[in-house]
């Protein structure tokens, strides 16, 4: 999946000579968390984010006036080593992003121009729809040998019994590296005759609750 499929485009953003107490509103009104922080061409110099104003003003037990605080330009408190991405990258790359920097959000951009942003919150959503838990339908888990073809085999079970796999996710066994989990989502409400067809080809299913009926 592309970036441009999930980023909020077009995003706001704010110049790097606006006050804190601008972008605070901007933040407030469009209901955002991260604003990017762009110079007159609409290039990217940084960006902010609702924690990093919060980190700006001054506590509530200060004496300090925070209207100076507010008054300041968004350039003093953003953060300038922005990672970024570009709209044809692949979602799977920048997730990598998301996990290893701990990020909350990456900027797209083409031409060297702010053209939308990714999220937390997008990768969240896009996690839940690549599992398809939003189609009404089951899951089915299965335990399987991790060589050439095991995908294959079991695919071609569904298919001789004309049931329709909405989604399929696979991960690792953490214990068996020559094992791997299966998750299908199949569109079928009742499950209990795919567990038995699947055990008479000799496959490990994994019963919800650990309950085998």
């Amino acid at each position: 999946m592309l970036v441009e499929k999930i980023m909020t485009s077009p995003c706001a953003t704010i110049l790097g000579n606006k006050s804190i107490e601008e972008a605070l509103e901007l933040m407030t009104e469009k209901e955002i968390r991260h604003l990017p922080i762009v110079n007159e061409d609409d290039e990217l110099i940084g960006i902010i984010s609702d924690r990093d104003i919060k980190m700006a003003l001054p506590s509530i037990l200060s004496e300090d006036d925070p209207s100076h605080s507010l008054s300041l330009s968004v350039s003093k408190i953003m953060r300038r080593n922005v990672i970024r991405c570009h709209p044809l990258d692949f979602v799977e790359d920048i997730a990598l992003d998301f996990y290893e920097m701990e990020i909350g959000s990456i900027p797209v951009i083409r031409n060297n121009k702010v053209i939308g942003i990714v999220t937390q919150k997008d990768m969240l959503n896009t996690f839940i729809e690549l599992t398809g838990v939003t189609m009404p339908g089951s899951i089915i888990e299965v335990h399987i040998d991790d060589k050439v073809g095991a995908l294959h085999d079991i695919t071609a079970i569904f298919k001789q019994q004309n049931i329709d796999i909405l989604n399929i996710l696979a991960y690792s066994d953490l214990q068996n590296t020559n094992k791997r989990y299966l998750m299908l989502r199949v569109k079928s409400m009742n499950p209990e005759r795919i567990y038995k067809l699947l055990e008479t080809h000799h496959y490990n299913v994994i019963y919800p609750f650990g309950i085998k009926k």
